[in-house]
């Protein structure tokens, strides 16, 4: 039905710039069309524009053998917006798809933007129809940022359903989706998110969260969306994939909420989260001195590290760089009148249990002492640590 609609509004189009289809009288129609066939390849965009300007129904005949010399560039784009204006659509997506992929891509994108502009849209749609599958794999979708015709956003949204063929292909069209909707597509998003299995489609649900926000747009995000985002992220995020919820991580990050992120940690660690509710890391640092009279000493503090749940893996050893200064006896250096280091390692992810930290500490030692085995090392157990 909507196909129907926008020809009709194309046709109209055509009948409210020239009354009755006779041409404007203030102008030369047989000049500007023997100046059409006569024109060189570098003008015949501006050759084309302007007689429709002067008579649509005359350049919508002429469009055919028009395209077959207009050169893409600046007035080939200003002529295809003109052509798709006055319905010789049929014209323009022949000579947009014997173009060279970048030129192809640039003229895609400058039709988008007068997609506010009567025709266009209805343009876009009907190509769609015409070249069916072509019409996404060659990236003619991309034209669709700013095309906020009913019809174009449900074509867009019925072709992010279907998330079973080209992984970049559907990720491409849902950022589309995301920026020409908004606010408005978070919901979509949000139930697309909480109902995908698969880690890499829900990331890219995740991620178009972004765009449907705004963030990297001119004037910045919108802020309202940027709310939006963020709840519904919290919302859907303990029924995320492992992955994913990595992937929500930096999502939450780019909209601003870096505590909404660092909760993120105890979900996406929930199976190991300790009977008192929290994480259970570790620490172990390495105290190396060089003493007043050149001997080598060293120290291995370590200590499981308690956690609320608030803090990812690769944010620990900054974290709890306070709670070893308080904590920690690190005056080797000092108490031998020498010059010292101290290497603090954490792991990688959280511990199951006690038992689990207690056998990387012992990797720890044992991983010094294979590195080092003329050095004989101090092992100290330090206190538990809260962070």
């Amino acid at each position: 039905m909507w196909l129907a609609l926008a020809s009709l509004a194309a046709q109209t189009l055509v009948v409210a710039l020239v009354p009755s289809g006779h041409a404007a009288a203030s102008c030369d129609v047989k000049g500007l069309s023997k100046a059409l066939v006569d024109a060189a390849p570098n003008q015949a965009g501006k050759a084309f524009a302007d007689l429709a300007g002067c008579d649509p129904a005359a350049a919508k005949a002429a469009a055919p053998e028009a395209f077959k010399k207009i050169l893409a560039g600046d007035s080939g784009d200003a002529a295809v917006v003109v052509a798709v204006s006055i319905g010789a659509g049929e014209s323009v997506r022949s000579w947009v798809n014997a173009q060279e992929p970048d030129d192809r891509s640039r003229t895609i994108s400058k039709l988008g933007e007068k997609c506010d502009q009567a025709g266009v849209p209805a343009f876009f749609l009907e190509t769609q129809t015409a070249l069916g599958d072509k019409f996404w794999t060659e990236r003619w979708y991309r034209g669709l940022d700013d095309c906020r015709d009913p019809a174009v956003q449900e074509l867009l949204r019925a072709r992010i359903t279907d998330t079973s063929g080209d992984r970049a292909l559907y990720n491409g069209v849902l950022e589309v989706y995301a920026r020409n909707l908004g606010k408005n597509a978070i919901p979509t998003l949000k139930a697309a998110a909480a109902a995908e299995k698969d880690a890499e489609v829900s990331g890219f649900i995740i991620d178009a969260f972004t765009n449907a926000s705004g963030v990297g747009r001119e004037g910045g995000p919108d802020q309202e969306a940027v709310k939006l985002a963020v709840a519904s992220i919290n919302e859907v995020a303990p029924l995320l994939p492992e992955k994913t919820i990595d992937k929500a991580r930096t999502t939450l990050l780019s909209l601003g909420a870096e505590a909404d992120s660092d909760r993120l940690a105890g979900i996406r660690y929930k199976n190991m989260m300790q009977p008192s509710g929290g994480l259970l890391y570790g620490v172990f640092t390495t105290e190396t001195a060089t003493c007043k009279k050149g001997d080598v000493k060293v120290v291995l503090h370590h200590a499981p590290v308690n956690e609320a749940g608030r803090t990812w893996p690769d944010q620990v050893n900054e974290r709890i760089q306070p709670a070893l200064l308080g904590n920690f006896d690190l005056d080797l250096a000092k108490s031998c009148k020498g010059t010292g280091t101290n290497e603090t390692a954490t792991p990688p992810a959280p511990f199951k249990d006690a038992a689990a930290y207690q056998a990387w500490v012992d990797e720890m030692i044992r991983e010094f002492q294979k590195k080092n085995p003329a050095v004989k090392a101090k092992i100290v157990a330090e206190d538990p640590l809260t962070l």
